[in-house]
Order: C-alpha cells, then structure tokens, then sequence
C-alpha cells in the first residue's frame, strides 16, 4: 500500500471510528484482532490485511473501497 493511500485509509477510519463513538480497542476485538491492532494501524506501525480491511469494512456497513477514498 503506498504511503499516499495508507494516510487516506487511516484518515477514514480513524474519522469512522469516531463519529461512531467506537474505541480502537473494540473495533480491534470486533475483527478478531489484538486490543491493539487498531490504534497500531492507526499510527502507521502495521499495514491491514485485505482480510483486516473487508472486516472493517463490514462493521461499519460499508463498501471496503469507501476506506480508500479521498474525502472532500
């Protein structure tokens, strides 16, 4: 994933997360994750899995490419 998409992806689901009032930790056991694989994504230490992304995805009832676009 290049670095340009990545900020974007991060960018959507850190603003997701929020207005969903939804913690890094929950979000992170919700997808089968460690309590911390959200907030490691989220500060660019891990790169998602494509797995990691349709699971996001799926929580928030969304299309997994809405991650990835550009938001005005």
């Amino acid at each position: 994933m290049n670095s340009d998409i990545l900020k974007i992806f991060i960018d959507n689901l850190s603003e997701l997360r929020k207005n969903r009032g939804c913690s890094s930790k929950l979000l992170s056991e919700l997808i089968g994750c460690d309590p911390s694989y959200i907030s490691k994504v989220e500060n660019g230490r891990i790169k998602p899995s494509i797995d990691k992304i349709i699971a996001i995805a799926d929580y928030f009832e969304i299309d997994f490419i809405e991650l990835f676009k550009k938001q005005i």
